[in-house]
C-alpha cells in the first residue's frame, strides 16, 4: 500500500480532513499489543447488539420519540431545553376553520363593495328623462303643466350620478311645486334614465274654513284657496284641525269626530274608520251606483250622522259607517228607479239609516212640500133655498 492510498484511507476513516487520525505505534499496527485481562473479560462478557437488517427496533426495547426541533427564529422561542408541544383539540381546529372562512367571506364582500362603488360612480350616469303616466303610457297627461317644466323642476343635469340623489326627496319637491299634479313619483331606470310618473289633479271639492274656501282634488289635495265659494264643485263639510292653514300642494286630513263615541277611549278591537277612509268609501259606492255626478254635498263632520245631498233636492241620511254599500244601493234604487223610485221633482229627506232588530234596513222619505189642503165641496143652491123656505114657513107657522 503506497502513501497516497494510506492517506486516503485515513481521511475516509476520520470523516474530515481537519481532524487527522491518531497515530498508532508499530506494535499496534502489527497486532502485537495486548489488552489488559480485565478489559478482555468485560469485552467477552458484554454481548454485542444483535444485527437488525430491517432497521426495526429490537423487541423489548422502547423506541425513542424524536424530540421536536424548535425554530430559534419563531416568535416565543426561549433558549433552553425543548418543550413539549401542546395538543390541539378538535374544537380549536373548528374555531380556526370558522375563522378562516369568516375572513374569506369578509374579503369577498369587501371586493364586491369596492366593485359596486366603482361601478356606481363611473358607469351609471343620467342620460335621459321620461315623463309618463302610472300605467306607463306616453305622452303623459300632465294637466296644466308641460313636460319641460316638470323635468326642469327636478334640477338634475345630464351626466349626474344616477344614484347621487334621493328619489323620495325629488317626489316631495314636485308634489309641493306642482299642486295640480294629484300624484307624482320619481324613479330611476338602468342604465341611465330618470322616470317621472304623473297623474293630473281635477277640482272636485270645495271646503269652507275660517278664512274662506279651499279647492280640493279627489285625494283631498289643496289646489288653491278662494274667498268666495267656487261654483260647480261638490261641497265637502268636515271638521278641520284647529291650526288649519291652507297651503297648495298639501293634503287635508279631516278630524274624525263621532258624537256617539265622544269621551270614550278607542281600542284596537273597536277601532273606527277615519273620516278620510269613510269619505273614500262613500265616493266609491256612489260611483258604483251611478250617483257620483249628481251629488252636490257630502257631510262627514260627524261619523255617526253621515249624509249627502243629491241634486240639491234630496238629502240622504246614512247614519254611521256600518253597511254603507247597502245603504247607498238602497238610496240609489229609491232615487233613480223610474218605476219604484221618486219622481224627478220630489224634494225632501230620504232616511236609510234605520236598521231594524232583524238587521234589515228600510228607507223612509219625507217630502218638503206640505200636504195640499182639501178643497171643500160646492153647496147646492136649490137645496139651500128650500131649507130656508122651510125654516121661514115653520117659523111663520109657529107664530
Amino acid at each position: 500500500m503506497d502513501r497516497d492510498q494510506r492517506s486516503r484511507q485515513q481521511k475516509s476513516r476520520g470523516g474530515s480532513f481537519s481532524h487527522p487520525a491518531p497515530k498508532r505505534s508499530l506494535s499496534s499496527r502489527m497486532g502485537l499489543q495486548k489488552q489488559p485481562t480485565q478489559a478482555r473479560g468485560n469485552a467477552a462478557r458484554r454481548p454485542g447488539p444483535a444485527p437488525n437488517p430491517q432497521g426495526r427496533p429490537s423487541p423489548g426495547v422502547a423506541p425513542r420519540r424524536a424530540q421536536p426541533q424548535l425554530n430559534p427564529q419563531k416568535a416565543g422561542y426561549t433558549p433552553g431545553a425543548p418543550r413539549r408541544q401542546r395538543r390541539v383539540t378538535q374544537a380549536e381546529l373548528l374555531r380556526r376553520r370558522n375563522r378562516r372562512r369568516a375572513l374569506g367571506i369578509l374579503g369577498v364582500l369587501a371586493v364586491l363593495a369596492l366593485g359596486a362603488i366603482i361601478s356606481v360612480n363611473l358607469l351609471f350616469k343620467v342620460t335621459a328623462f321620461r315623463v309618463e303616466t302610472f300605467d306607463r303610457t306616453t305622452p303623459a297627461d300632465t294637466g296644466i303643466y308641460t313636460e319641460d317644466e316638470i323635468v326642469a323642476a327636478l334640477s338634475i343635469e345630464q351626466g349626474t350620478n344616477l344614484f347621487g340623489f334621493s328619489t323620495t326627496e325629488k317626489t316631495q319637491q314636485l308634489q309641493s311645486q306642482f299642486p295640480y299634479l294629484d300624484n307624482v313619483q320619481v324613479d330611476v331606470q338602468l342604465p341611465g334614465t330618470v322616470v317621472i310618473k304623473v297623474q293630473p289633479a281635477t277640482e272636485h271639492f270645495a271646503c269652507m274654513y275660517s278664512g274662506g274656501w279651499v279647492v280640493l282634488s279627489d285625494t283631498l289635495k289643496i289646489l288653491r284657496s278662494d274667498i268666495s265659494q267656487p261654483t260647480g264643485l261638490t261641497v265637502l263639510t268636515c271638521k278641520l284641525p284647529a291650526d288649519f292653514a291652507p297651503t297648495p300642494g298639501q293634503f287635508v286630513v279631516p278630524v274624525s269626530y263621532n258624537s256617539l263615541l265622544e269621551g270614550e277611549t278607542a281600542t284596537a278591537e273597536a277601532a273606527q274608520a277615519t273620516a278620510t277612509e269613510v269619505l273614500m268609501q262613500i265616493l266609491d259606492e256612489l260611483e258604483t251606483e251611478g250617483m257620483g255626478d249628481g251629488v252636490t254635498v257630502i257631510d262627514i263632520s260627524d261619523l255617526s250622522n253621515l249624509k249627502f245631498t243629491y241634486q240639491d233636492r234630496i238629502e240622504v241620511l246614512l247614519g254611521n259607517s256600518n253597511r254603507l254599500d247597502y245603504k247607498i244601493r238602497l238610496a240609489s234604487v229609491a232615487i233613480l228607479d223610474p218605476d219604484k223610485g221618486l219622481s224627478a221633482s220630489d224634494k225632501g229627506t230620504l232616511d236609510v239609516s234605520y236598521q231594524q232588530t232583524d238587521g234589515e234596513i228600510k228607507g223612509y222619505f219625507a217630502s218638503d212640500e206640505p200636504d195640499p189642503t182639501p178643497t171643500p165641496e160646492p153647496a147646492d143652491s136649490d137645496g139651500e133655498d128650500t131649507e130656508q123656505n122651510d125654516d121661514s114657513a115653520s117659523s111663520g107657522t109657529e107664530e
